[in-house]
């Protein structure tokens, strides 16, 4: 049996992801992050925190250090979270961009931190579902993650009974198929769904990003938390760079722009409008 992650090794740990993503878990999560390194630590037949720490920490296999980071940025999340902020897209920021877009009828949506896949698509049928007219249009919604994992799940779009709980009865039928995988009722993510969808890993530290702007909306929900106040301004200068004036950000219920950089203004429900550059 595995001990007890005790508070020196949880620092040593701690150090070592922070160095290797940027992500500073708090104190609080030491438990969590023990249970973590056990599953992987069991996988490997190992019993040591110590062994397991300096076997990573010497870079003699990047690819376990891989399933660990995988491991430890997991998180819960579903579809349509924050049903407060998804009313304010499609009832107002969506109209505005299609307004002002009208033109080129192009749109382009950023999921930064799309974890399994759940806020990405959720985005998508909101697009769909709110303004059918956007089918005519160039609509591209890139979703990254620093975990390979999740978005290999993300891409697979296979969705268990449970993860479909928050989606309504009619998004269902629209924009996913039943079928049986493994003896197991899954719900798998139609095509019309998938398609304006790109998934690729990043990590939010490695600017600049390859990523071609403007971004007409960035979703960063429930990420920034992970990140020191630097680490915060670094990256809200990338979003700025991507984001032209006027442009859309979300961030999660418990997040705020606050101390961080005063050239968004806050519409509500965590959703801000970037005033200047």
């Amino acid at each position: 049996m595995i001990p007890v992650l005790s508070e020196t090794e949880f620092e040593l740990f701690r150090t070592l992801l922070q160095n290797k993503t940027g992500i500073l878990l708090k104190a609080a999560r030491r438990q969590t992050l023990g249970r973590r390194l056990a599953k992987r630590m069991e996988a490997l037949g190992m019993s040591s925190y110590t062994a397991y720490y300096r076997m990573l920490k010497a870079g003699k296999n990047e690819e376990e250090l891989r399933a660990l980071i995988n491991h430890v940025t997991i998180d819960q999340t579903s579809f349509f979270r924050a049903g407060p902020q998804f009313d304010l897209l499609a009832g107002r920021v969506i109209p505005e961009i299609m307004q002002k877009n009208y033109g080129l009828k192009q749109m382009r949506i950023w999921s930064a931190g799309c974890s399994r896949g759940h806020e990405p698509y959720s985005v998508a049928m909101m697009l769909q579902q709110a303004a059918r007219e956007l089918v005519s249009w160039d609509v591209k919604i890139l979703a990254t993650d620093i975990d390979s994992d999740s978005l290999k799940y993300a891409f697979r779009g296979r969705y268990t009974a449970n993860e479909m709980s928050h989606v309504p009865e009619d998004y269902a039928t629209r924009f996913f198929k039943p079928q049986r995988h493994g003896g197991k009722k899954l719900y798998a993510v139609k095509d019309r769904l998938r398609n304006p969808i790109l998934f690729r890993r990043l990590n939010l530290l490695d600017a600049p990003y390859p990523i071609k702007g403007p971004m007409d909306v960035i979703l960063c929900r429930n990420v920034m938390i992970y990140f020191s106040r630097t680490q915060k301004q670094q990256i809200m200068g990338e979003f700025l760079r991507l984001l032209p004036i006027g442009g859309y950000l979300c961030l999660g219920a418990s997040e705020s722009l606050i101390g961080i950089d005063d050239r968004f203004s806050l519409l509500g429900h965590a959703v801000y409008q970037k005033q200047k550059n």
